[in-house]
């Protein structure tokens, strides 16, 4: 008489199949404590919310908190989102420009001091940088005006100010100007300078 034949147990710890299983979770453990890990690893920094521009007014609806990883000295190079301002909002500009989702660096910004007005100037073409833009910062020369002795040497009244707006150039007359807005900043102006601005023949001087 035959006897049946008797299956050969396999052990499930042998099972190819079980064994494809635990490397898979494993692998799918560790990748995730790595991720997790490198999670815990990101700092909050300010970054930019939409294109700005050099000259203007930094407002709360310019920023957006990003997280992101950064090492050595990029780390120290961006303002993080727990530091505090070089100074309040509204009173800090924009040194730079900056396109939407950038990281705000330290110098991207700059406080104005107290600012004791703005000034519009009246500037003919070929007596201002032709790529001047706001942020960029001016000293102002005056010379003699129309009807004025030309012997008059052009004076310096005042220096280091900041372009709000470049503005756009019109006719007038026979000369193409432009109107320039300066931020005074800390600097006083009497009314007599103001009157011999408005009066004069303005240059203005782009300084570093």
């Amino acid at each position: 008489m035959t006897r049946p034949a008797r299956r050969v147990a396999v052990r499930r710890w042998r099972d190819p199949r079980l064994l494809a299983g635990v490397v898979l979770v494993v692998g799918a453990t560790v990748l995730g404590a790595r991720v997790v890990v490198e999670a815990d690893d990101t700092v909050e920094y300010w970054s930019v919310s939409h294109e700005v521009r050099a000259g203007e007014t930094v407002d709360r609806d310019d920023l957006v908190v990003a997280r992101v990883r950064l090492d050595g000295a990029s780390a120290d190079a961006y303002v993080r989102a727990s530091e505090e301002l070089p100074g309040e909002l509204g009173t800090l500009r924009w040194t730079d420009d900056l396109d939407r989702g950038s990281l705000v660096a330290h110098e991207a910004w700059a406080t104005g001091g107290e600012s004791r007005g703005h000034l519009p100037v009246s500037v003919q073409t070929g007596f201002l940088p032709a790529d001047l833009g706001a942020g960029d910062v001016v000293d102002i020369w005056v010379g003699p005006g129309p009807g004025e002795p030309t012997d008059v040497p052009a004076a310096r009244f005042a220096s280091g100010l900041r372009v709000l707006d470049a503005g756009e150039s019109e006719t007038l007359g026979a000369s193409v100007t432009r109107t320039v807005v300066l931020d005074l900043g800390s600097e006083t102006l009497r009314g007599e300078q103001v009157a011999a601005i408005a009066a004069g023949h303005v240059t203005l001087v782009r300084v570093p």
